[in-house]
C-alpha cells in the first residue's frame, strides 16, 4: 500500500521552476501590500494598536504592562506594550501571536527580533519576549498555528495548520510586528533579526530562503533544514534505541552508553593536543567500536554493537544505502531515545503524508527507509524543508547568517550543518552556470573537487554565513561542553550578551557595523552564575587550539587555527548533503 505511493519520483528542481516564478510574484505583492499597511496606520498610544491590521492578522488586545509582572512564567523587568492577536492566512488557520514593544520610541533600539520555536511546540516563547523587550527590542513570537506540546494530534485533518507551522507563521507575525512598530513609533523597524534552534533553526534558514526581505540578520542553531530527512532519522533512532515500542525499554542502557563515551574520550580526547574531557573535532576520532564488542573486550553484546553501528552510520535503506548521516563518536551519552521516539513523529507522517490511507499508517509497522522515505520526502519538502544554498535574494541586500551546531547532537545530526556549509561553497561557482550544466556537474562532484574548491569559495561564503561547531555540546546546548551563547542555546547573563560571547549580539554587530565574528566564546556557568569554563569556537573549518600554557578553562588560552586545504577532508556523508542541497537549489521564494 505504502510502497506503491512511495515509488513516485521525487524531483524538487523540475517541480520548483514554475512554482518559484509565481512565488516570486506573490512575494512582491505581499511585500507591497504589507508595506502599505505599515505606512497607512498610526496609533496615539499602546491601546490604540488594536486598530492595526494586516492582510491576514487582527489585534485582539493591547495594553501596557508594568513590572513587577510574570506572564506565563516569564518575569518582566521593564514596562512594555503587550499586543496579542491572531493571524489567519487560511480558513483553518489560527496563529496566535504576541508582540511586545517598548512603550515609547526613546526606549526602542529600532530593532525587531522574531523568535522561532522548537519541534512541534505550540506555545509563544514568553521567556525570549521578556528578555528581548528588556534589551530594547520589539519582540515577537507565536504558537505557530496550534496549541500544545509534542503531540502530533493537531496535524490530523488540518493540513493548513501544518503549513502554518511549516512555513507561514513567521511571515504573518513578522509583517504585523513591523506594522505595529510603525504605528506606535511613527517610524519603521530599522533592523530585523530572527533566532531559533532545532525546528527554530529550520525556520531561520527558511526565512532566508523563502522570505529574504523580512530579516537582516539570522541565527540558526542546530537547524533541521533537511526536515524530511531529519524526520526519518528520528524514526531510525527510535527503531534502533527503543525497538519494541515507543517509550519501550532501551536497546542499550544509559550506563552502557555513558561507558562507551568514556572509552571514546580515552581514545580521542588528546587528539587535539589537550586532555580536557571534550573532543574538539570528532571527525579526527577513529575509535573502533568493534573493540568493545564480542570480538573485543565484551563490553557490548552483539545486538548492542549493532545499535551503535546503526547510530553512527545514519539512516540507511533496506538495500544498505545511506540516506542521512548519523551521530558522532563521543555523543553516545547524549542519545535520547524518548526524544527520538516520543510518539509524535510517526503520527505526524501518518496524519499528514498518509492521511487518506486505511488502515492508518503506523510508523513501526509500515516504515521503510526506501520507498516510504522517498514519498515522505516528496510530500513534506515543499512545506517544511529549507535545503537551498541559493541565498542571493537575502545576501544581496546585506543579510548575514550565523549558524551553530553541537558536535554531540543526536537529535539533528551535526554533519547536516557541515554539508550545508559545503553546499554553499559549491553554489558559489555553480550559480554562474546554466541549470542543465550545473545539474551534470553536481552529479559528477567528488570529495576531491569539493576539497579543492571549498577553501577559495569558502572565503566568499564567510562574507555572509559563518558556521560554528561546539565541542561536547548536544542538541541546542545540552551535554557537558560550554554552550551558553544564546540564539536558542542557553542564554548567558546580561553581562555576557555582547558580540564576543553571544550569537545574537554577534550577528547584530555584523549587520550594523560590518564586524564579522572571528570567534564566539562559549561559556559554562555554575548554579550561582559564575563562569566555569569558556572556550572560543571558530568559523568552520577553523579549530580552537590550546597555546600550550595558561588556564584551560579560559578562552584566552586558545586561538583559532585555520587548516591548510590538504587538512580538510570531505566525507561521503558530506557529499550526500551537498547533493541534497544543490539539487534543491531552486526551492526558494515563498510557499504560502
Amino acid at each position: 500500500m505504502f510502497s506503491q505511493r512511495g515509488s513516485m519520483k521525487y524531483n524538487t528542481v523540475s517541480r520548483c521552476r514554475l512554482a518559484c516564478q509565481s512565488a516570486t510574484l506573490r512575494l512582491t505583492l505581499g511585500i507591497v501590500m504589507a508595506a502599505g499597511s505599515v505606512n497607512a496606520q498610526t496609533a496615539k498610544d499602546c491601546a490604540s494598536l488594536t486598530a492595526v491590521t494586516t492582510n491576514d492578522a487582527t489585534i485582539t488586545a493591547a495594553a501596557i504592562v508594568d513590572p513587577p509582572a510574570t506572564i506565563s512564567g516569564a518575569a518582566v523587568s521593564v514596562s512594555f506594550c503587550r499586543v496579542q492577536g491572531v493571524a489567519r492566512p487560511s480558513s483553518d488557520s489560527e496563529i496566535k501571536f504576541e508582540v511586545w514593544l517598548p512603550p515609547t520610541a526613546t526606549g526602542w533600539s529600532k530593532r525587531l527580533k522574531v523568535n522561532g520555536t522548537g519541534a512541534y511546540n505550540g506555545a509563544i516563547p514568553y521567556p525570549r519576549l521578556a528578555q528581548d523587550v528588556g534589551d530594547g527590542f520589539v519582540s515577537a513570537g507565536s504558537n505557530m498555528g496550534h496549541d500544545g506540546g509534542e503531540s502530533a494530534s493537531w496535524t490530523l485533518d488540518h493540513p493548513e495548520k501544518v503549513k502554518d507551522w511549516g512555513l507561514r507563521a513567521h511571515f504573518s507575525v513578522t509583517t504585523v510586528a513591523k506594522a505595529l512598530s510603525q504605528a506606535l513609533y511613527s517610524a519603521p523597524v530599522k533592523y530585523s533579526y530572527f533566532e531559533g534552534c532545532s525546528n527554530g533553526g529550520r525556520q531561520a534558514l527558511l526565512m532566508a530562503q523563502a522570505y529574504p526581505q523580512l530579516f537582516d540578520g539570522i541565527v540558526a542553531g542546530a537547524p533541521s533544514n533537511f526536515y524530511p530527512d531529519v524526520l526519518m532519522w528520528l524514526l531510525w533512532t527510535g527503531k534502533n534505541l527503543t525497538p519494541s515500542a515507543a517509550f519501550g525499554p532501551p536497546s542499550v542502557s544509559v550506563a552502557k552508553r555513558e561507558a562507551v563515551t568514556q572509552r571514546v574520550l580515552q581514545a580521542c580526547d588528546a587528539v587535539d593536543g589537550l586532555v580536557d574531557k571534550q573532543i574538539t573535532n570528532p571527525r579526527a576520532c577513529d575509535f573502533d567500536i568493534n573493540s568493545l564488542g564480542p570480538a573485543g573486550d565484551g563490553t557490548l553484546t552483539a545486538d548492542e554493537l549493532l545499535v551503535f553501528k546503526a547510530m553512527y552510520a545514519g539512516t540507511t535503506s533496506e538495500g544498505g544505502v545511506q540516506r542521512y548521516t548519523g551521530a558522532r563518536r563521543g555523543s553516545e551519552a547524549d542519545w535520547n531515545p524518548l526524544f527520538a521516539d516520543n510518539n509524535a513523529y510517526g503520527p505526524f507522517i501518518g496524519h499528514y503524508v498518509y492521511s487518506l490511507n486505511s488502515p492508518p499508517f503506523d510508523s513501526r509497522r509500515d516504515i521503510n527507509f526506501s520507498d516510504v522515505y522517498d514519498y515522505v520526502k516528496q510530500v513534506l519538502t515543499p512545506i517544511t524543508a529549507a535545503p537551498s544554498p541559493d541565498l542571493r535574494a537575502f545576501t544581496e541586500r546585506g543579510g548575514k547568517i550565523i549558524q551553530f551546531h553541537g558536535w554531540n547532537d543526536s537529535v539533528v545530526p551535526p554533519d547536516g550543518s557541515i554539508g550545508y556549509y559545503y553546499a554553499l561553497t559549491q553554489f558559489e561557482w555553480l550559480k554562474y552556470l546554466p541549470p542543465t550544466v550545473a545539474d551534470r556537474l553536481i552529479e559528477s562532484l567528488s570529495p576531491q573537487l569539493v576539497e579543492a574548491t571549498s577553501d577559495v569559495f569558502g572565503q566568499a561564503v564567510r562574507e555572509y554565513h559563518r558556521l560554528f561547531m561546539l565541542p561536547a555540546v548536544g542538541h541546542c546546548g545540552l551535554s557537558t561542553g560550554p554552550s551558553a551563547i544564546g540564539g536558542g542555546a542557553p542564554e548567558p547573563p546580561k553581562a555576557f550578551r555582547n558580540a564576543d560571547t553571544h550569537v545574537v549580539s554577534a550577528v547584530i554587530g555584523w549587520v550594523e557595523q560590518g564586524v564579522a565574528p572571528e570567534k564566539i566564546v562559549a561559556s559554562s556557568f555554575d548554579a550561582n552564575g559564575a563562569v566555569v569554563r569558556q572556550r572560543p569556537v571558530c568559523p568552520y573549518p577553523a579549530l580552537a587550539v590550546y597555546d600550550g600554557s595558561g588556564d584551560i578553562n579560559s578562552a584566552k588560552s586558545f586561538a583559532c587555527k585555520w587548516p591548510s586545504p590538504s587538512e580538510v577532508k570531505v566525507e561521503p556523508g558530506d557529499m550526500l548533503h551537498i547533493r541534497n542541497a544543490l539539487t534543491q537549489r531552486e526551492l526558494v521564494g515563498p510557499r504560502r
